[in-house]
Order: structure tokens, then C-alpha cells, then sequence
């Protein structure tokens, strides 16, 4: 089953939503303009009962007294019979003493009774009630008259109005009302699409850029974004960027594996003929053992080692014997000028990668002439690896110290060993230089800081 996307979720959501938003406020705007026409009613139908009063004379004769009114109104919607507005008088008794032209339609005209019950003089009520099957509005407005001798005598004004008016004015606005909630909904709609294309468009550009990272074109994820998005995509970069230096990494080790364990393997093959042969294999597979446990230990962390103090002559003496034996047709003469009292602090396998790289270096490309000299200097060891081999020429020195740069394509190898000891010297604060040797060959210089005399 397909999964529906952002942008067909947020469009079913405004289909859900804003049908129900718009409904709102029509019944809202629908229930204010009905209670303005209402409003508007009420203003009107007190207008015609202040005309009423205006109009209205109390007579008293011995018999009683009688309120009396104009027989034809100056106000056209009470003279008129298709007005649909009607006046009323009624005395307390409930009889109807005067009624408008207007009403002569009305027949029956309504009794007292069809109004309010209650007796509230200077108050106008007002309501909405029926006649048979028509509507009407109902005003009363209950009043007290003085006579001559200061006896009060109690009216009620009575008014009608049908409601046919005021439907039609209803009916015209609610569709207009509807009509342009209608059209208001279309044009949020569209607007909404528009949007939503707008707003998930840089979704699409970071799709398209993982489609050219998935191809290697990129390495990263590439473009401007949004802030939002742009802080995942940082994110995200950190990420394959350290994932891409993991991998480097262990490449790189596992590069180093091969070429560590290539000295106790030269040095086995090169003993293979001697009488000690077992206890050669027994050496060099302890040491191949450390070099694994070495280099599985470099693949998971890059820091300096444990800070073991290392003689550094001892180490040399070792790597010298097996150097010898591998390289034993060339009648290798190794020369160490280094002091007893020296001790390198840190790893051994540390020492035994930078000090065995720059040896099987020199030993390889000299011409059967190797010096190790080594000098300590407030902490700072400095160790000078010379040969008198062809050497290597200034301007190829740097990049000598890059992984898979072989100047000697002629002679086996993998290009790694310099860069090799430039790494963990760099991992110790140290660093790496290649200069001319006073043997005539290359001078590999290494300078690492903290050092120690014992």
C-alpha cells in the first residue's frame, strides 16, 4: 500500500479542515446580520409608535374616556394595506378601540391575547410569533393617559409587521454569504497548493541531492535550505563526513596491517634455511600477533599511546637483527648512534611502526649504508634516519609523505610506510621531514616531543 505524501496529506487536511472552519464563521456572520436585521426591526417599529403617540388625543366624556386617532395617517406603510406593517389600540379590557388602514386585510385582527400578557407601561416588547400560517413581528407598548382631572387611563399600542421582508433580505444575504465563502474556500485552496508546492520544494532538491550523493557525484548534501532544514542538513553532513572518516580509517589500517606484518613475513622467509627456524617462527608471530592487536586498536581510536617509557637503543637493536636477516644479500651495515639512557614514552607498537618504516626505508632504497642517530633535547626526541641510497629530490618530498605515493615504482611495496610514520608522529605532536643525507642518500628527520632519559 503507498504511503500518501506531505503534500497530499496537508491538502486532504485543508479539505477536512477548512470546510468545517468556513461553516463557522458563515453560521457566525449569518447570526450577527440576522440579529442586525432584527436590531433594525425593533428601531423601526418604535419610530411608528412615537408617530402613534404623537398622533393620539384622550377625550373624556361623562361616560369614560376615549383615545382617539386620526381616521388617515400621513405614514404610507399604515395607510397602505400591501405595506404589511399594521397598528392596534387596545384598551384594558382587552377590546380594540382604533386600528390603521394597513390592517383591513387582517381577519380577523389579533385580540389582546395574542400578546404579551404582562402589563409594562413605557417599555415597548417586542417578539416573533404567527397568524395562522404567516409570520409576524409583534410590538406592544403599553401606556398610561391623563385626563383633565389627573385620572390615569391605560392603552396599549399594538404593531405588526409580516416577516416577508425580512427573509427576503435574509435569504439574499445567505447567498451571497455562501457564495463568497465558496469562492473564499477556492482561493485558499489554491493558495494552499501553491504553498505547500513552495514550502516542500527544498525536499526535492534534498532528495535530488542524496540521488547525486547515491551516484558518487557528491559526497555531502549539497544546496541552500531553509533554516529549519538546513540545521538537519548540517547535521546530516556531520554525519557522513565522520562516517566517510571511519571508513578512511579503517582502510587505511587495515593498509597498515598488511604492510606491518610484511617485516616478520620477510624475516620468516628469510630464515627459513636456518636450524633456529622455530624459535624465528615462535618471534615474529608474537610480533605479528601485536601488530593485529595494534591495529585493531588504531581502527577504533586515533590518540597517542599509553605513555610506557620504551628504550628506544633496545628497539633498534631488535629491528636492526631482522632487517639484517631480511636484507642480508645487501651486507647491510647499520650504524646506531643513540644513547643507552634515551626512552621513547608512549606506545611500542608506535615505536616499532615509525622507527621499522624509516629502518626498512633506508635499508631498501640505500646501497648498504644505514646511520640512526638520536639525540634528546628538553623532552624533544630527534631521531635521523640516513642512507646512501639515490635520495629523494626537494621537490618530491612532501608528497612522499602521502598514503600510495611511490617514487620507486620498481621496487615492491605499497606506498604506505611514510605516510604511516607521519600520522602517529602527528598523533604524538610531532612531525616528519625528509632532507639530504651526508651519506649522499635521503635523511628522514623525526621529531617527538616527550621523551625521557632513564
Amino acid at each position: 500500500m503507498a504511503r500518501a505524501t506531505l503534500k497530499s496529506r496537508l491538502l486532504i487536511g485543508s479539505l477536512l479542515v477548512l470546510p468545517i472552519v468556513l461553516m463557522i464563521a458563515g453560521a457566525a456572520l449569518d447570526r450577527a446580520y440576522r440579529h442586525s436585521l432584527e436590531a433594525s426591526e425593533q428601531v423601526r417599529l418604535e419610530r411608528y409608535f412615537y408617530l402613534l403617540f404623537s398622533l393620539a388625543e384622550l377625550s373624556s366624556n361623562p361616560t369614560g374616556a376615549r383615545l382617539q386617532l386620526p381616521g388617515t395617517l400621513i405614514e404610507p406603510d399604515l395607510e397602505q394595506n400591501t405595506s404589511g406593517i399594521a397598528a392596534f389600540v387596545y384598551n384594558t379590557q382587552g377590546s380594540l378601540v382604533w386600528r390603521s388602514n394597513s390592517s383591513q386585510l387582517l381577519s380577523p385582527a389579533p385580540s389582546f391575547a395574542d400578546f404579551s400578557p404582562q402589563w409594562r407601561p413605557g417599555q415597548m416588547h417586542f417578539q416573533r410569533s404567527k397568524i395562522g400560517n404567516e409570520h409576524y413581528f409583534f410590538a406592544q407598548f403599553d401606556t398610561l393617559w391623563e385626563d383633565e382631572h389627573s385620572a390615569t387611563h391605560p392603552f396599549r399600542f399594538a404593531l405588526l409587521h409580516d416577516t416577508k421582508s425580512f427573509q427576503l433580505a435574509l435569504v439574499a444575504y445567505r447567498t451571497q454569504l455562501w457564495q463568497g465563502l465558496g469562492l473564499v474556500a477556492l482561493v485558499l485552496l489554491a493558495t494552499q497548493i501553491l504553498l505547500t508546492g513552495w514550502a516542500l520544494a527544498p525536499l526535492a532538491r534534498l532528495a535530488q541531492s542524496l540521488g547525486l550523493m547515491r551516484s558518487g557525484v557528491s559526497q555531502t548534501l549539497i544546496g541552500n535550505y531553509p533554516h529549519e532544514i538546513q540545521q538537519v542538513i548540517d547535521r546530516l553532513n556531520e554525519v557522513l563526513m565522520r562516517e566517510t572518516q571511519l571508513r578512511s580509517r579503517y582502510r587505511n589500517r587495515v593498509n597498515d596491517l598488511a604492510h606491518s606484518l610484511k617485516t616478520p613475513l620477510a624475516v620468516l622467509k628469510a630464515t627459513s634455511d636456518r636450524e633456529d627456524y622455530q624459535q624465528h617462527i615462535n618471534e615474529q608471530v608474537e610480533r605479528m600477533e601485536k601488530v593485529v592487536r595494534y591495529q585493531l586498536q588504531k581502527a577504533v581510536s586515533e590518540h597517542a599511546g599509553s605513555g610506557t617509557q620504551i628504550p628506544l637503543r633496545h628497539t633498534l637493536e631488535r629491528l636492526t637483527e631482522s632487517l639484517k636477516k631480511i636484507y642480508r644479500d645487501k651486507g647491510l651495515s647499520i650504524n646506531l648512534d643513540v644513547p643507552e639512557n634515551i626512552a621513547f614514552v608512549g606506545d611500542e607498537e608506535d615505536l616499532m611502526e615509525l622507527a621499522g618504516n624509516l629502518l626498512d626505508n633506508a635499508c631498501k632504497y640505500g646501497k648498504g649504508t644505514v646511520t640512526v642517530t638520536a639525540r634528546l633535547n628538553q623532552q624533544l626526541l630527534t631521531m635521523q634516519v640516513d642512507d646512501n641510497g639515490p635520495g629523494i629530490a626537494a621537490t618530491a618530498r612532501s608528497s612522499s609523505l602521502e598514503r600510495g605515493q611511490r617514487l620507486d615504482t620498481a621496487m615492491p611495496g605499497q606506498g604506505i610506510g611514510l605516510a604511516v610514520c607521519a600520522d602517529i608522529a602527528c598523533n604524538y605532536g610531532g612531525k616528519l621531514t625528509i632532507d639530504h643525507s651526508p651519506l649522499g642518500g635521503a635523511r628522514f628527520e623525526l621529531a617527538l616531543p616527550g621523551a625521557v632519559i632513564v
